[in-house]
């Protein structure tokens, strides 16, 4: 714009060079051609100089662009689901081009432990669990089907991605010893952390078998003490509270998961917001976690974005200042489930909160964060 500005200024000076009217002749005329051509030189020169100082006076100051606009491997996408409910996916191929084109360097990538079925009594396969009103079950081998594609991928395609295993039942006092088991099972440092964990997740957790897990629930510490001693932190989906109640009335499940193992890191899903969860109190109630637990920190991804953070400008304005003051525990993430259609607009959404944040920290959010938490340079 700047240079355009220029130009299109220099094309109005022709009227202030044209040759000064005269009746010399011969040499006399050539001299004064010449004098008068210098002059105009000259004035020129001034004239450009004049445009260019005064274009760059009025000229707002180069912002950067946003973090996700460049392609910057310390970009990363910390929430991804390689299957949907239904052990589908579109592979890594497709993904990879999916991040390339969202300026994606890396991502958090993980199975998906629930199986939605897909009974004789429905017409359709689902590949969403709000797809039919069929059950679902906990489902152990996603962890090994998703290592095993990403293992056969170029080392460069495995670089962009940290692994997380999740195959567990939450209500399964064997869950550790497996966790345990698949560990030992892939090369070492192959996994960076255990994840996503459902736990109450409210539809979702009215269609799976079983008692409605919660996050202290017995099993589930004995997995939060096997990730501390591996030093892998936990990603968990709780809600916050059920489809009608407008109380953090599942909070206290989670409080006192995290109070109880200060040595256990935590990613707290969604920030405990699922599609027909609300609850007022959120951002006050998260305030006071994050300056409780050093060891508690969320993302951001799927509803509670669009929701309660990007609802209005004044929302968005009260989360920023949150962030701003715990700079360091947030993160972002696109929450796809198998399938990659739509990428880019769900991991480019969070240009909005990016922008409103200072470099350091939207930069923190964006990466650095979850670098942090992987221990990774």
């Amino acid at each position: 714009m700047f240079l355009r500005a220029i130009i299109a200024r220099i094309t109005l000076l022709p009227a202030f060079t044209r040759p000064c009217p005269g009746k010399a002749r011969g040499l006399n005329r050539d001299m004064s051609t010449r004098k008068n051509n210098n002059m105009q030189r000259r004035s020129l020169s001034t004239l450009v100089l004049i445009v260019i100082v005064t274009l760059m006076a009025g000229c707002k100051p180069i912002t950067a662009p946003p973090v996700l606009s460049a392609a910057n491997p310390n970009v990363i996408d910390s929430h991804l689901h390689y299957f949907d409910f239904t052990q589908q996916t579109d592979g890594f191929g497709a993904l990879v081009q999916a991040m390339d084109a969202a300026h994606i360097g890396r991502a958090v990538v993980f199975g998906m432990p629930i199986v939605k079925m897909w009974p004789e009594s429905e017409p359709i396969r689902p590949a969403y669990y709000l797809d039919t009103d069929a059950p679902a079950y906990y489902y152990s081998a996603t962890d090994l089907l998703m290592a095993n594609q990403l293992l056969q991928q170029p080392p460069e395609v495995q670089a962009r991605f940290f692994p997380f295993l999740g195959g567990i039942n939450p209500l399964d006092q064997n869950a550790a010893d497996y966790l345990e088991m698949v560990i030992a099972s892939y090369p070492p440092g192959f996994w960076r952390g255990i994840g996503e964990i459902m736990s109450r997740h409210d539809d979702l957790t009215a269609f799976t078998y079983g008692e409605p897990p919660r996050a202290d629930h017995p099993a589930l510490m004995k997995v939060y003490q096997l990730a501390a001693r591996h030093h892998l932190p936990v990603l968990i989906h709780h809600n916050i509270s059920s489809a009608s109640q407008r109380d953090p009335i599942y909070l206290p499940e989670l409080e006192r998961a995290v109070a109880a193992n200060p040595d256990t890191t935590f990613i707290w899903a969604h920030v405990g917001i699922s599609r027909r969860v609300d609850v007022p109190t959120l951002l006050t109630e998260l305030r006071r976690l994050l300056a409780t637990y050093p060891n508690l920190n969320v993302d951001i991804s799927w509803v509670v974005y669009p929701d309660y953070i990007n609802r209005d400008d004044a929302s968005l304005q009260a989360w920023a200042e949150v962030i701003e003051e715990f700079p360091d525990r947030f993160l972002i993430g696109s929450d796809k489930v198998g399938r990659w259609k739509g990428y880019t607009d769900m991991i480019r959404q969070y240009d909005t909160l990016l922008n409103r944040l200072s470099p350091e920290t939207a930069a923190a959010i964006a990466g650095g964060n979850l670098l942090k938490l992987l221990g990774q340079p």
